[in-house]
């Protein structure tokens, strides 16, 4: 079943981005009129010269003069050429319609499913601009649909931001300091420091943005129904550390180590003596800290680090608000749903179109015919009239004058008679 579903969404995408070759009724041809009024106006005049035709044989009762019967022959293939004509376009045009039709249903499939794409698209950005969070979490919407600014960044962001930088401004003269004996050259010093500031500060923000997306989404297995209806288009998929809650509660574990760590090699660096020889003589400093200072000194390191570790992981949960990534993701989807559909629908009208011109086409197509027998009919009666005109005019005989217009009208009477039969 999968499998003709694939195989039936790829045919149709093959109907609709090269749709059947637009069908054009072809021009209509029509007899040579210059020619058979020239060749009817001299043939009139060769006939009036034959030894044949007099103004008494003019007269008999029922003649027609032989070109007349050519013209009427003419007449008659003419007209079985044009119904040939019309009887090939209005077989090509139903062979078009019938294709038209099968590209049509195509077409408008992939309508429909763009357009409810892009309606989900639209509900779910109307859903994450509009409402707040759904889950767990601060119950915030979105701050991108909020469009407070500045001042509402300042407002959410502000006091943890001032106070991770006053915390930094005490802290990195500790790292700097702490990795200070870890390799006689100075760069070795400066990349340890900026690596504890990475460990410290931008692994807590990332972690804490990782958290907020895991407040956001626990709790979800009793919201299934609800998933199965976003899809993977909405927040039914845990991203990153989010989806390993394991590594998410392992992590501050590791941290908390870490930060031992440094405190335990700042005491080291501060609590032990230092001697300094001055033109031979050895001057030693006792320890900085030692008993309870030295248990008030791993408090404050502590405290600094953890503090540090917290607001920077309270900043990423702020700022980590799923909410905002899924709107961006979301507001691209809606675009590119919004431009599917415009080409959608603009394949849907040119289709509509084409297929009105079809069925305006088969719907005239016997007025048409009509019109054209009519202008077929008209122009051999011009031209016999033309042939008798000449005829009559060369022999110089006013009694075969007389005759001349009964003898076309019974000619012409016949034909219409005969066709109307």
């Amino acid at each position: 079943m999968a499998v003709k579903s694939l195989t039936r969404t790829r045919q149709d995408a093959h109907d609709v981005t090269v749709p059947p070759a637009r069908w054009r009724p072809a021009h209509v041809r029509l007899p040579d009129w210059a020619a058979l009024r020239s060749r009817a106006e001299s043939r009139g005049a060769a006939d009036a010269g034959s030894k044949a035709l007099d103004t008494v044989t003019i007269k008999t009762q029922g003649f027609e003069p032989q070109h007349l019967l050519v013209l009427d022959a003419e007449r008659q293939l003419a007209l079985e050429d044009l119904n040939a004509q019309f009887q090939e376009q209005e077989l090509a045009a139903r062979s078009a319609q019938a294709a038209h039709v099968r590209h049509s249903e195509a077409v408008q499939e992939q309508y429909v499913r763009d357009r409810t794409a892009y309606e989900m698209a639209h509900g779910r950005v109307e859903r994450l601009e509009l409402g707040p969070s759904r889950w767990v979490g601060d119950g915030r919407p979105s701050s991108i649909a909020l469009g407070g600014g500045l001042r509402e960044m300042l407002r959410l962001w502000g006091v943890p931001v001032l106070l991770l930088l006053v915390l930094l401004t005490i802290e990195v003269p500790i790292y700097y300091a702490t990795f200070l004996a870890w390799g006689d050259a100075t760069i070795m010093t400066y990349a340890l420091a900026v690596g504890a500031i990475f460990v410290f500060v931008f692994g807590p923000h990332m972690y804490g943005r990782s958290f907020r997306e895991w407040q956001e989404h626990r709790g979800r297995r009793g919201r299934r129904a609800e998933d199965d209806e976003e899809g993977e288009g909405g927040r039914g998929r845990r991203r990153g550390l989010a989806g390993r809650p394991v590594i998410l509660f392992l992590i501050p574990v590791i941290w908390l180590a870490a930060i031992g760590a440094v405190v335990s090699l700042r005491l080291v660096a501060i609590s032990g003596t230092t001697e300094i020889r001055l033109s031979g003589t050895t001057i030693t400093i006792p320890p900085a800290t030692e008993g309870w200072k030295l248990f008030a000194t791993v408090v404050l390191f502590l405290a600094l680090m953890i503090f540090t570790a917290l607001i920077a992981t309270e900043l990423g949960r702020r700022t980590g608000n799923p909410n905002d990534r899924d709107l961006k993701e979301q507001r691209m989807k809606l675009h590119r749903a919004a431009q599917a559909l415009e080409i959608a629908q603009a394949r849907q009208e040119e289709s509509d179109r084409y297929g009105a011109e079809l069925g305006d086409y088969l719907a005239t197509l016997k007025q048409k015919r009509d019109v054209y027998t009519a202008q077929i009919d008209g122009g051999f009666d011009h031209v016999e009239t033309i042939y008798m005109d000449a005829l009559i005019g060369a022999l110089d005989d006013p009694d075969a004058s007389r005759y001349g217009p009964a003898i076309l009208d019974r000619h012409q009477r016949r034909h219409y008679t005969q066709a109307d039969s």
